[in-house]
C-alpha cells in the first residue's frame, strides 16, 4: 500500500529580466521593486528601467 502524499513546492521570485524597449538593454530589476496592478501577475506591472531609468509597463511573463 502506498502511502506517499502530493505535495507543493513554494517559490518565491527574486528578479525579473526584460529588454527595455527604450534603451534596449537587457536589464535585471528586484521583484520588489515592481510595482504589479493587482495580485495576480497576468494583469500587468511597471517598473523604471535601471539603465535608462524609464518607466516601463510589463505584459506577458514566463516563469523560469
Amino acid at each position: 500500500m502506498n502511502n506517499g502524499v502530493n505535495y507543493t513546492i513554494i517559490s518565491r521570485p527574486s528578479y525579473i529580466t526584460f529588454e527595455c524597449p527604450f534603451c534596449h538593454e537587457e536589464v535585471e530589476v528586484n521583484f520588489d521593486e515592481v510595482d504589479f496592478k493587482t495580485d495576480y501577475w497576468g494583469d500587468g506591472a511597471w517598473c523604471d528601467c535601471p539603465e535608462c531609468g524609464k518607466e516601463v509597463e510589463l505584459d506577458d511573463y514566463e516563469y523560469d
